[in-house]
Protein backbone atom coordinates (compact mmCIF):
# COMPACT_ATOMS: atom_id res chain seq x y z
CA UNK A 1 0.00 0.00 0.00
CA UNK A 2 1.44 3.69 -1.14
CA UNK A 3 0.51 6.75 -0.76
CA UNK A 4 2.45 9.51 -2.48
CA UNK A 5 2.18 13.11 -3.46
CA UNK A 6 5.02 15.23 -4.97
CA UNK A 7 6.76 16.36 -2.17
CA UNK A 8 6.92 12.44 -0.30
CA UNK A 9 5.79 9.08 0.04
CA UNK A 10 4.52 6.43 1.96
CA UNK A 11 4.69 2.61 1.27
CA UNK A 12 3.46 0.06 3.96
CA UNK A 13 4.91 -3.44 3.64
CA UNK A 14 2.57 -5.97 5.25
CA UNK A 15 5.73 -8.46 5.34
CA UNK A 16 7.10 -7.27 7.97
CA UNK A 17 4.69 -4.29 8.94
CA UNK A 18 7.37 -2.41 7.44
CA UNK A 19 6.29 1.68 7.18
CA UNK A 20 8.66 3.39 4.34
CA UNK A 21 8.99 7.03 4.33
CA UNK A 22 10.88 9.49 1.31
CA UNK A 23 11.26 12.98 1.11
CA UNK A 24 11.20 13.98 -2.53
CA UNK A 25 11.54 17.76 -2.11
CA UNK A 26 13.61 19.47 -1.05
CA UNK A 27 11.66 22.54 0.53
CA UNK A 28 12.59 22.75 4.36
CA UNK A 29 9.65 20.53 4.92
CA UNK A 30 9.97 16.59 6.37
CA UNK A 31 7.30 13.76 5.78
CA UNK A 32 5.14 12.50 8.26
CA UNK A 33 3.65 9.12 7.78
CA UNK A 34 1.40 6.93 10.49
CA UNK A 35 -0.64 3.87 9.54
CA UNK A 36 -4.11 4.09 10.97
CA UNK A 37 -6.55 0.90 12.05
CA UNK A 38 -10.18 0.62 11.59
CA UNK A 39 -11.65 -0.05 15.41
CA UNK A 40 -14.49 -0.07 17.31
CA UNK A 41 -14.33 3.46 19.12
CA UNK A 42 -17.66 2.94 21.34
CA UNK A 43 -20.75 0.22 21.43
CA UNK A 44 -21.91 1.21 18.06
CA UNK A 45 -19.02 3.52 16.19
CA UNK A 46 -15.77 2.66 14.04
CA UNK A 47 -13.32 5.21 13.23
CA UNK A 48 -9.68 5.18 11.99
CA UNK A 49 -7.45 5.43 15.12
CA UNK A 50 -3.71 6.40 15.07
CA UNK A 51 -1.54 2.65 15.81
CA UNK A 52 0.94 4.65 17.36
CA UNK A 53 3.14 8.60 16.73
CA UNK A 54 4.22 7.97 13.19
CA UNK A 55 7.44 7.85 11.18
CA UNK A 56 9.21 11.13 10.14
CA UNK A 57 11.91 10.82 7.09
CA UNK A 58 14.56 12.26 9.01
CA UNK A 59 13.66 10.80 12.29
CA UNK A 60 13.26 7.23 11.90
CA UNK A 61 15.10 4.12 13.30
CA UNK A 62 17.09 3.24 10.21
CA UNK A 63 17.74 3.96 6.83
CA UNK A 64 18.38 2.95 3.45
CA UNK A 65 21.16 3.98 0.84
CA UNK A 66 18.28 4.92 -1.74
CA UNK A 67 16.81 8.00 0.18
CA UNK A 68 13.92 6.00 2.28
CA UNK A 69 13.63 5.62 5.88
CA UNK A 70 11.11 2.55 7.32
CA UNK A 71 9.76 2.05 11.08
CA UNK A 72 8.55 -1.06 12.16
CA UNK A 73 5.05 -1.86 13.35
CA UNK A 74 3.81 -4.96 15.21
CA UNK A 75 0.30 -5.15 14.14
CA UNK A 76 -2.58 -7.98 14.28
CA UNK A 77 -2.70 -10.13 11.46
CA UNK A 78 -5.62 -9.00 8.90
CA UNK A 79 -6.34 -5.62 10.84
CA UNK A 80 -8.03 -3.06 8.28
CA UNK A 81 -5.06 -0.32 7.92
CA UNK A 82 -4.30 2.57 5.87
CA UNK A 83 -1.35 5.03 5.14
CA UNK A 84 -1.49 9.07 5.71
CA UNK A 85 1.15 11.03 4.77
CA UNK A 86 1.60 14.81 5.67
CA UNK A 87 4.17 17.62 5.86
CA UNK A 88 5.76 18.99 8.84
CA UNK A 89 8.41 21.75 9.88
CA UNK A 90 9.80 22.06 13.47
CA UNK A 91 6.72 19.98 15.21
CA UNK A 92 3.89 21.77 12.83
CA UNK A 93 1.74 20.29 10.48
CA UNK A 94 1.46 22.14 7.21
CA UNK A 95 -1.79 20.85 5.21
CA UNK A 96 -4.26 17.98 6.04
CA UNK A 97 -3.27 14.62 6.02
CA UNK A 98 -3.64 12.76 2.93
CA UNK A 99 -4.23 8.90 3.40
CA UNK A 100 -4.15 5.92 0.86
CA UNK A 101 -7.24 3.34 0.26
CA UNK A 102 -7.28 0.44 3.04
CA UNK A 103 -5.85 -2.89 3.29
CA UNK A 104 -5.26 -5.59 5.30
CA UNK A 105 -2.29 -6.06 7.59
Amino acid sequence: MTISRTWGTATFKTYGDELWVKDLSADGYSVHAKIQRWQKVNIDAWSWVDHRTGCYDTTTKNDTTDGYSFCDYDLNENDTVRVCIVRSKDGVRYGDWVCSAETQA
